[in-house]
C-alpha cells in the first residue's frame, strides 16, 4: 500500500473498502492534520478529537472528492473548520486549556520567530488560494522536496518554485498586516522547523478503529465532526451570479448590499431536500431586519433555479426535534416574512428544508434604494440609503465579533454613493439633474445605461432637489466591494 500515491489509496477505499489503503493515509498525514490542530486549538487533547474528526470526514467524503484533490492541502483545510469548529464550542462552555508544550527541540533563532508565526499560521493559511495553500502545505509542513510538490501540483520545476515562492510572499504579507515581520526566509524555515508536532501514541489506531470499521467514538468527537461538517457546508457556498456588487459575508453567508441577485447554494450533506442551517437562515434574517426599509430595502429571499417552479408552491419548514416542524412563511416574491428567532432554536441548529429537491432552490438577498415615484426628490434620500448601508456594516460587524470571532475579518469599508440603473434602451439618453445653488449638474447614462454618483457632504447639507427624465429600473449601492 505504502507504494500507491493519495489518489489511488484514496479509490481503493472507496470502491474497495480497503482498510489498509485508509490505515495507509492515516499515516501519511496524521501528523500535518494534528499538528495543524494542535497549533489552533493549543490542548493535545481537543487537537487528538479534531484529528480524528478530520479523518472521520475524510472516510465519509472519500468517495466524493474532486478529481485532482491535493490530499494534503485538503486535509490542512479541514483541520482549520475542525478546530474552529473546537474552538467556538470552548468559547460557548468557557473553557481554557493552558498551552500545551512542545515536544521538539528547537534552536533560538527559529524559536523566536516560530514563536510570532504560530499564532498566525494557519489563519493565514486559510486566507490562502487553494493552489498557494496546497504549495505551502506540502514544502513546509510535509517538507517534501520541491519535484514531488511539482508532481504532486502537476507543476514543472519553474512553475513549482514560482508557486511556492509567490505563496511565501503572501504569507509574509499577511504577517506584516499583523505585525510580524520577517523574511520569507525566515517564515519558511521557522515553519519547516517547527510545525510538526510528535504525534500521541496510540491516535493512528484509534483513528482507523473509529473512522473506517465504525467503532463508538466519544460524544465531543461525533459533535466535534458534525461541526465540522456544517462548517465545510458553508465555505461551500457559491456566489452564482451578482448584478451589482457589494458583499458582504455574514455567518457563511454572503449577502449583497444592492439591488437584484446573488444566488447561494447552502446545502447539508446528507440532506436529500433543498436545505440550509437555521442559524445561517437566523443571521441574515437578524441583519436584514435592521435596516430602515424607507431608507434601504433589505429583503432575504428563497426561490426556483427552474422557472417552471411557480413560487407559491415553495413552502420551507424548520425540521426542529425539540418543537418540532416550524413553517416559515414566504412573501409572493419569496421573501421569508417574520422569521422565528429563538435561541433554543439556535443551539438546536435545525434544517430548514424546502418541498424541492436539493439543487433546485435558491436562498438570496434583495436590496435596493426606495425611490418615490415622483421624478423630483431630495438628495438627503440618497444620503439617508448611505448611511443606513454603513450602519448596516457596523452591525454585521457586531454579528461576527459574537457568532464568528477568529473565524473572519471585520469590514473596514464604507459605501460612497449609489449607481442608478436604467433600462438599456435608455442608455446615453437617462439624465439625472441636481438643481444646486452652485450650479446645475447634469449627468447621462453610459453605454450600460448606468450612472453613478458618489454622495458629496457638501450636497447633504444644501440638499438639492435631484430630478430623473425617467424612472430607473432600480438604484442600487455603489460598486464597492467588501471582502472579508
Amino acid at each position: 500500500m505504502h507504494s500507491l500515491n493519495d489518489a489511488e489509496l484514496i479509490a481503493a477505499y472507496a470502491t474497495q473498502a480497503s482498510e489498509a489503503a485508509f490505515a495507509t493515509l492515516v499515516e501519511r498525514h496524521v501528523a500535518l492534520v494534528y499538528s495543524a490542530a494542535l497549533r489552533q486549538v493549543r490542548d493535545p487533547h481537543l487537537a487528538q478529537e479534531g484529528t480524528q474528526a478530520v479523518f472521520i470526514i475524510l472516510a465519509r467524503k472519500a468517495g466524493r472528492l474532486r478529481q485532482g484533490t491535493v490530499l494534503a492541502g485538503w486535509l490542512c483545510r479541514t483541520a482549520r473548520f475542525a478546530a474552529c469548529n473546537a474552538l467556538k464550542t470552548e468559547r460557548r462552555r468557557h473553557f481554557r486549556e493552558q498551552e500545551a508544550h512542545m515536544d521538539s527541540i528547537l534552536n533560538e533563532p527559529d524559536r523566536s520567530a516560530w514563536l510570532q508565526i504560530e499564532p498566525l499560521l494557519d489563519e493565514a493559511l486559510a486566507q490562502l488560494a487553494e493552489a498557494d495553500r496546497n504549495a505551502v502545505v506540502l514544502r513546509y509542513l510535509e517538507q517534501k522536496p520541491l519535484e514531488e510538490v511539482g508532481r504532486t501540483l502537476g507543476l514543472n520545476a519553474d512553475a513549482t518554485h514560482k508557486r511556492v515562492t509567490r505563496a511565501l510572499e503572501k504569507l509574509r504579507k499577511f504577517f506584516s498586516k499583523r505585525g510580524v515581520t520577517l523574511t520569507t526566509v525566515v517564515i519558511a524555515s521557522a515553519v519547516s522547523a517547527n510545525s510538526a508536532q510528535a504525534v500521541p501514541a496510540g491516535l493512528v489506531t484509534t483513528i482507523s478503529v473509529t473512522a473506517v470499521k465504525g467503532a463508538a467514538v466519544t460524544v465531543s468527537v461525533a459533535t466535534l465532526a458534525k461541526g465540522t461538517l456544517k462548517l465545510m457546508t458553508y465555505a461551500r457556498l457559491k456566489l452564482a451570479t451578482v448584478v451589482a456588487t457589494g458583499i458582504l459575508l455574514i455567518g457563511g453567508m454572503a449577502v449583497i448590499l444592492a439591488a437584484g441577485t446573488i444566488t447561494l447554494e447552502a446545502q447539508h450533506q446528507n440532506q436529500p431536500d433543498a436545505s440550509l442551517p437555521y442559524d445561517m437562515a437566523d443571521d441574515g434574517c437578524t441583519f436584514a431586519d435592521g435596516f430602515d426599509q424607507t431608507k434601504l430595502v433589505v429583503q432575504i429571499r428563497v426561490g426556483p433555479r427552474d422557472k417552471t417552479v411557480h413560487q407559491a408552491d415553495i413552502h420551507l419548514t424548520i425540521q426542529s426535534a425539540v418543537k418540532g416542524p416550524i413553517p416559515v412563511q414566504l412573501g409572493e416574491n419569496g421573501q421569508i416574512l417574520n422569521f422565528p428567532h429563538d435561541e433554543a432554536l439556535r443551539r438546536e441548529n435545525p434544517s430548514i428544508v424546502a418541498n424541492q429537491p436539493k439543487g433546485t432552490m435558491i436562498f438570496w438577498i434583495w436590496c435596493y434604494v426606495p425611490i418615490p415615484n415622483d421624478p423630483t426628490f431630495r438628495y438627503q434620500h440618497l444620503g439617508d440609503a448611505v448611511a443606513e448601508a454603513n450602519r448596516g456594516t457596523e452591525r454585521a460587524n457586531q454579528i461576527i465579533r459574537q457568532h464568528y470571532a477568529g473565524q473572519m475579518p471585520l469590514i473596514d469599508q464604507k459605501v460612497q454613493g449609489v449607481v442608478f440603473v436604467f433600462p438599456k434602451s435608455s442608455a446615453r439618453k437617462a439624465k439625472i439633474e441636481i438643481a444646486s445653488v452652485a450650479g446645475k449638474r447634469e449627468y447621462t447614462a453610459g453605454p450600460n445605461g448606468n450612472i453613478g454618483l458618489r454622495i458629496d457632504p457638501g450636497l447633504l447639507t444644501e440638499d438639492p432637489e435631484v430630478i430623473l427624465s425617467e424612472k430607473p429600473r432600480y438604484v442600487v449601492l455603489d460598486r464597492i466591494v467588501w471582502r472579508p
